[in-house]
């Protein structure tokens, strides 16, 4: 008995599916501490450090009512996060680095910077 010719239809169809490319997750539209942890490669106490020195954006806190409050953070954060990693790579400082990118982003996604505060005794009013 002879084998089954394939027809041309049938072949195109197993064609494509072979060449087929499978379909990209969809990006989350938000970044949380795991991403920004394993990003940096630091800790999650760093991680706020980086915030407060103004070199990652603010986040914004957000709670399902179920498990905690959880950071969260718009994706523009992990460019920051990379930016930063590039940066010390190279050698530069995180005071350096934080003037860079408010030169490169801006500060408006940033912690309002602290106030100066005077020492304790002193009189101000004089």
């Amino acid at each position: 008995m002879a084998a089954k010719k394939t027809t041309k239809k049938v072949a195109k169809k197993a064609a494509t599916k072979a060449t087929r490319k499978k379909a990209a997750p969809p990006r989350s539209p938000f970044v949380y501490m795991t991403d920004m942890v394993e990003a940096l490669g630091v800790s999650r106490m760093t991680i706020h450090k980086y915030v407060l020195m103004r070199l990652l954006p603010a986040p914004v806190m957000v709670s399902d009512g179920k498990s905690g409050v959880r950071c969260r953070w718009t994706p523009i954060a992990l460019d920051h996060a990379a930016y930063i990693v590039e940066q010390q790579e190279v050698g530069h400082t995180l005071a350096e680095i934080s003037g860079m990118i408010a030169a490169r982003w801006g500060t408006l996604d940033k912690l309002p910077p602290k106030a100066p505060t005077s020492e304790p005794g002193a009189d101000s009013s004089a």
